[in-house]
């Protein structure tokens, strides 16, 4: 399901950071209330991630593909997911989307960002991608292996399920 869209209600946040990160095209309207976020799931063709269960049961009432994420973290809710047949938990970097503002990244060679960032970084990095959208500059860091990590905990707790 690669070409999947979601719509996340305003508790999911991080896993919005998460999904775009994986390439998923996910919606996040922090203060959007029940019946729009319906609404766009259905006109848009998005499956509704929520941890509501009152708007879970609102969405399969009115025919909207929705998931009633019950993880009690991170990971819990990416294995969820995974499980459910929605999601690989690799990232895709092709695919991959600003975890900002939902627009897909460009890759990008330093020369094109070598004004923009740091000299240190660019010294030490090969790959850079850029937000075809808000111009943020992304390359794998210090914090790639907090974000494998977590996606190696992920995978164990979807085997396990």
């Amino acid at each position: 399901m690669d070409h999947v869209k979601f719509i996340a209600d305003g508790m999911l946040g991080k896993l919005t950071r998460w999904l775009r990160l994986l390439g998923y095209d996910v919606k996040y309207l922090k203060d959007c209330p029940d019946p729009k976020l319906i609404e766009i799931a259905k006109n848009e063709k998005r499956i509704l991630l929520t941890k509501d269960l009152e708007l879970y049961k609102r969405s399969k009432i009115l025919n909207i593909q929705a998931v009633l994420l019950r993880g009690s973290c991170l990971e819990e809710d990416l294995a969820q997911l995974a499980k459910s047949g929605y999601i690989k938990l690799e990232v895709n970097f092709q695919s991959t989307r600003c975890p900002l503002c939902n627009a897909p990244l460009k890759i990008v060679n330093r020369t094109e960002v070598k004004n923009n960032i740091p000299a240190k970084i660019l010294q030490s990095h090969d790959k850079f991608w850029i937000c075809s959208n808000c111009g943020k500059i992304y390359w794998i860091g210090s914090h790639w292996n907090s974000i494998s990590l977590k996606l190696l905990k992920a995978k164990q707790l979807n085997r396990g399920m």
